[in-house]
């Protein structure tokens, strides 16, 4: 058994492993007159001389010059290492007669002297002295190797391959990728840790593998880049095959560009790789270039995602987010309408979050020069809260308690791992303290959060944001300090820069491990309402946040929170108050004990709503049922918002109106609840009962109304698909009974649409309002959709590409095309009404529903059908479907009568057609860009762009 010195490749005879050799080297070899079989050494040549002789009788197959070796090229034989040594005549056979009869080992020495002709790099055998086996004739190591000057190995411009053996051969490799590197400089060979054996750095690896002459081609034919040549080989290779493992060096270096540069980084990972790989298999159609590849495209691991040691400023950020939560993106549960990837391939952005965190809040200088992004058309008039200034106390408290957050999620996360400064997550750099931002810009984030996330889930009495009410009159400071921290980290998460994105992801880790602590150690602030309330915002932020990680979390924990309402009592009706404990049951009084009242209902049904969004886009069934909500629902904003006693009073006998003009104050008055309100909504019994709704009551009726849909569309997806003369079962729930009941449904959200109808002729439109109307109508869309397999068509699961199949998919993915199409475009309609500011956190998520939805009835139109074919309805006016409201004639037209041809808008004014899939997403991806950029939205955005590439 022989081995090859350049890769260790096993072989069982001599003459296999030179004619092996040849693919390293560019050596001529030595080629047999009888057979033409290739050696790289004269010795062997000879040798198979001798076998001919002994194979046949004739003397056409000896060696010519009676076996003298015959001058080939350009060499001319010299005297064998032992009659070198001796210095003594040899007649330079092989073996030579000196050394036959005195039975000595004839070994040949190269030549000294090279051909003015070529210049020849050294073989195996000739330039390093090494041995194969004990019946291979080798060099000694007192012979030429000793001796000889060693020749520079040249950078070979041509590779002949062992079963070429034709002059005129082509070259193995001679594509474009290798010709751009520059010759490679000479270096001593040591062994590396991807190659343990010896490999000269001066040639590249060329061993023939399965298909790889295919692939070179069909690279050339297409112009490939060293992006494609690297995206290729990890495609091919092995699992067990990393070829950056145990390489930092390698994997962070910088992404390969286009140009030629980019050899520098590809070529010492080829020249690397070893060549007794298993044979790989090129593909059959080579996989398009996209225009950008993701870190987990390239083969990278997590640690590549980790900032470098180094504390860099804020503000000198190249990206705008993180590479660990951009590569996350493929592995989201929802939002799925690209391929996605295990949530074990994704990198973990918790601790990446609490470093970034870390490392934001110790630089003063950046969030000194910070400015809140924002315009003021970016927020509607009127109905702003106010934000009170922070009291040098409050903000002392808020650091310290921050501090002790910070340092025990990073304890936390640090255990057993190695700290990137080398350092305990308890001494930070050059001080064990952080600072907070400065005060005007924790005040910025909080002026954000009351025009944002209080819109729609109003729970700030008083009309006043008071963070210093809230740390100076609050038993637990830790309590009321991760509500304050929780609002700043939801106003940030609105503000389009990196700083606040940071701040954002860190402060949303390290609450959520302190809000869990806290319940922990103390189950009675399982029922503690600030801790619900900071476990609404912690739920929201990340829910909506654009990190797997901290979405997955949300969506997991959200149980957590329910159960603990339910079992603490909170939905269950109230019992008769006790009396007032003030004196006389004085207005001061009874204000302060209905704004408890008040804000027990408040976070309650904060809870349903967020039930309701994220199982929403989850395509998941509420957690909560209608008739578990026995508690009051929320009395009117304007009585939450009043500033005083003697107004609140006025305000209460305005909206709980007492007949002969009775004082309601004090009378304990309060709204339904959920489930009798319910009651009355299915009896149609609102208008005629007199019951005053405002946009929560609208917004909490539509809960129940969407766990209907979801049940009756799930159950749906159960049945068969029906064929035509399929027996009917007239005494099982079959798929037709089960329509009825949706459509059923579908006449309740009509019979909510006229009530919402009805309260905004009379009340001005706020942005609770748009939202309901958002959710109403893609609860509609529900209704005549199935968007799962529609996310299964964009991710083409079970489709073969053909236009039958794309009909038949079509059918079961939209049942009724012309009401998916209106709700699609009224919710583009009402998202782009919304100014930038204020919409809600899931904004990008509609856009991204109704997008898919319109993209795929796009699909079907082809450019050989006409209207006038007859497979379609006649044609009508054309109207902007996203531009018109829901009362406009040729709306109603296009609804009832099936006429018309609805277009989409841009904001010039110009028109799009829905008979193109690349224009509806392009148009859908620019609406997203008409909106604040969030990690959320960012997200939204790359996989519809990725879908519209194809």
């Amino acid at each position: 058994m022989v081995f090859c010195t350049y890769c260790g490749q096993s072989f069982t005879r001599d003459e296999h492993l030179e004619r092996h050799i040849l693919t390293h080297t560019n050596v001529k070899p030595f080629k047999c007159f009888t057979c033409h079989m290739s050696f790289a050494r004269r010795d062997l040549l000879q040798r198979h001389y001798t076998v001919h002789g002994r194979d046949s009788n004739n003397q056409e197959g000896l060696p010519p010059n009676n076996g003298m070796i015959p001058k080939s090229a350009g060499r001319t034989p010299i005297a064998c290492s032992n009659c070198a040594k001796t210095k003594t005549k040899c007649d330079k056979k092989f073996p030579c007669s000196r050394c036959a009869g005195r039975n000595l080992r004839c070994t040949l020495r190269p030549t000294r002297r090279q051909s003015k002709q070529q210049n020849r790099a050294p073989v195996n055998g000739e330039g390093n002295g090494t041995s194969s086996s004990d019946h291979t004739a080798n060099p000694s190591p007192n012979g030429s190797n000793g001796n000889s000057p060693q020749p520079q190995p040249q950078p070979a411009p041509e590779y002949q391959a062992a079963n070429r053996p034709s002059p005129d051969a082509k070259p193995l490799v001679d594509g474009p990728f290798f010709d751009q590197s520059p010759p490679m400089p000479t270096a001593p060979i040591v062994p590396t840790i991807l190659s343990p054996l010896q490999t000269p750095n001066g040639f590249v690896n060329q061993t023939p593998l399965s298909g790889y002459d295919d692939f070179m081609r069909t690279t050339r034919d297409e112009e490939a880049s060293p992006r494609f040549m690297m995206e290729w080989t990890q495609m091919q290779m092995p699992h067990q095959f990393d070829p950056m493992a145990g390489r930092p060096d390698l994997m962070m270096a910088p992404p390969m560009s286009m140009d030629g540069g980019a050899m520098d980084g590809m070529l010492p990972i080829i020249s690397e790789m070893p060549v007794s790989m298993p044979p790989v298999h090129t593909p059959i159609a080579t996989p398009r270039l996209e225009g950008s590849l993701s870190d987990l495209e390239i083969g990278s691991s997590a640690a590549m995602f980790y900032p470098p040691t180094r504390h860099t400023s804020v503000s000198e950020s190249s990206s705008s987010d993180l590479a660990a939560v951009v590569a996350a993106q493929d592995g989201w549960n929802c939002f799925r309408c690209t391929p996605s990837i295990p949530s074990s391939s994704c990198p973990k952005t918790a601790k990446l979050n609490l470093e970034k965190l870390e490392q934001t809040l110790r630089n003063h200088e950046a969030w000194s020069k910070w400015r809140p992004s924002w315009d003021e058309a970016d927020f509607a008039v009127g109905e702003h809260l106010a934000v009170m200034s922070l009291q040098e106390s409050t903000r002392d408290k808020l650091l310290a308690i921050t501090q002790s957050f910070l340092h025990k999620a990073l304890d936390i996360h640090r255990e057993g791992s190695y700290s990137p400064r080398g350092e305990s997550p308890c001494s930070i750099t050059s001080s064990n303290f952080i600072l907070l931002p400065p005060t005007r810009v924790l005040e910025a984030f909080l002026t954000s959060y009351a025009n944002s996330f209080e819109r729609y889930f109003p729970m700030t009495a008083r009309g006043v944001v008071d963070a210093n009410e809230l740390m100076m009159h609050s038993y637990n400071d830790k309590a009321a300090s991760l509500l304050v921290l929780m609002m700043i980290a939801q106003g940030a998460m609105v503000l389009p820069s990196v700083e606040a994105r940071w701040l954002t992801g860190g402060l949303t880790e390290a609450c959520r491990i302190s809000l869990f602590d806290l319940i922990e150690k103390n189950i009675i602030m399982a029922g503690d309402l600030t801790v619900l309330h900071s476990a609404l915002l912690f739920t929201v932020q990340a829910a909506w946040s654009g990190d797997k990680w901290q979405m997955d979390i949300a969506m997991g924990q959200r149980g957590m929170y329910i159960a603990m309402l339910r079992h603490h009592g909170m939905l269950e009706p109230r019992h008769a108050l006790t009396p007032p404990t003030h004196q006389h049951g004085t207005p001061d009084g009874l204000w302060s004990d209905w704004i408890q009242q008040e804000a027990k209902s408040r976070l309650i049904y904060s809870w349903a709503m967020v039930d309701q969004d994220m199982a929403m886009f989850h395509d998941a069934t509420p957690l909560f049922s209608v008739t578990e909500f026995g508690a009051p629902m929320p009395d009117a904003d304007r009585l939450w918002n009043a500033k005083s006693a003697a107004e609140w009073s006025a305000v209460f006998n305005e909206v709980h109106q007492f007949s002969g003009g009775y004082n309601s104050v004090g009378s304990g008055a309060r709204p339904l609840s959920l489930r009798d309100l319910f009651r009355h909504f299915l009896a149609d019994e609102v208008l005629s009962q007199g019951i005053e709704l405002t946009p929560m009551h609208l917004r909490l009726l539509l809960h129940p109304l969407q766990s209907m849909v979801n049940q009756y569309c799930q159950l749906l997806s159960c049945f068969p698909p029906e064929h035509a003369g399929s027996p009917t079962r007239p005494k099982t729930v079959t798929a037709a009974s089960t329509r009825v009941r949706l459509e059923e449904v579908q006449s309740l959200l009509q019979r909510w649409y006229d009530l919402a109808d009805r309260y905004m002729k009379v009340q001005p439109m706020c942005a609770m309002m748009q939202a309901n109307l958002v959710m109403f109508h893609l609860i509609s869309l529900n209704a005549v959709t199935n968007f799962p397999e529609i996310e299964k068509l964009a991710r083409r699961e079970n489709f073969d590409g053909t236009y039958h199949q794309m009909i038949w998919i079509h059918k079961r993915c939209i049942s009724d095309v012309e009401e998916a199409i209106f709700h699609c475009g009224q919710v583009l309609r009402l998202i782009r009404s919304m100014p930038r500011g204020i919409r809600p956190p899931w904004w990008a998520g509609a856009i991204y529903r109704a997008s898919l939805i319109l993209w795929t009835d796009s699909l079907t139109h082809n450019e050989s059908i006409t209207p006038s074919s007859g497979l379609f309805p006649v044609a009508g006016p054309t109207f902007a479907v996203d531009a018109l409201p829901a009362e406009h004639p040729l709306v109603v037209r296009y609804l009832t009568k099936r006429e018309g041809v609805p277009t989409l808008t841009k904001r010039d004014g110009s028109q799009i057609p829905l008979d193109h899939a690349f224009t509806v997403l392009s148009h859908c991806i620019d609406v997203i860009d008409e909106g604040v950029s969030t990690r959320f939205s960012d997200g939204i955005r790359s996989k519809l762009q990725r879908l519209a590439r194809g």
